[in-house]
């Protein structure tokens, strides 16, 4: 996939480090750590299992070994996060971490994105779970390639994608490259925008 590197378990740390600091700023995580002290604790927390999981169970790329830029995918079959391998990557220590206020905050969220999931992709498909660039090198093109990457080869095997995102402006980079919003609303009992969003095969 042109220059895009697959990470190891070995640069899980430093992909970690950037992810954080990617989505500091995204709705999901104002409003489930609204306190900005506690949120820069627990997002690396949060982003360490995504990048672990990925790693272990889907792909993890980055554009260089500088990581400007991460993206994880999951194959169809690993979208749904069992106690099983939950607890092979961390899961058990993150839920005792984050504590019940946030997973109190988080469920409606997690529920609307799963019945999404659920209803507009209940098929093969590969998820993008998900994508962030160091906001150092924000737009510069980094998402583009790592998605760029990605799609040429699931183009090839005639296989659709499918993501959620919570902020507004990332759904016209999404639709440049060919995914099409299948619902839209405010996650309900909160205050997040969310967009449910599938791209077909070719």
């Amino acid at each position: 996939m042109s220059n895009i590197i697959r990470l190891t378990e070995g640069q899980a740390k430093e992909a970690v480090i950037m992810l954080a600091r990617a989505f500091h700023n995204y709705p999901q995580f104002d409003y489930t750590l609204p306190n900005l002290k506690e949120r820069a604790q627990k997002l690396p927390e949060i982003k360490e299992f995504m990048v672990r999981y990925g790693i272990m169970y889907g792909e993890v790329y980055s554009n260089s070994e500088n990581l400007e830029g991460i993206a994880v995918w999951l194959p169809y079959w690993k979208t749904e996060v069992t106690r099983e391998t939950a607890e092979k990557c961390g899961g058990n220590e993150l839920y005792l971490s984050l504590g019940k206020e946030y997973y109190k905050r988080y469920k409606p969220i997690g529920d609307c994105e799963n019945r999404c999931h659920r209803q507009y992709a209940d098929f093969f498909h590969w998820y993008l779970y998900p994508i962030g660039v160091d906001p150092i090198h924000q737009g510069k093109g980094y998402a583009g390639q790592l998605l760029r990457a990605k799609l040429a080869e699931v183009d090839k095997q005639n296989v659709p994608c499918y993501l959620e995102t919570n902020k507004e402006k990332n759904v016209s980079l999404y639709e440049h490259f060919g995914f099409e919003i299948v619902e839209e609303g405010i996650v309900p009992d909160t205050e997040v925008s969310y967009w449910a969003m599938l791209r077909k095969t070719p």
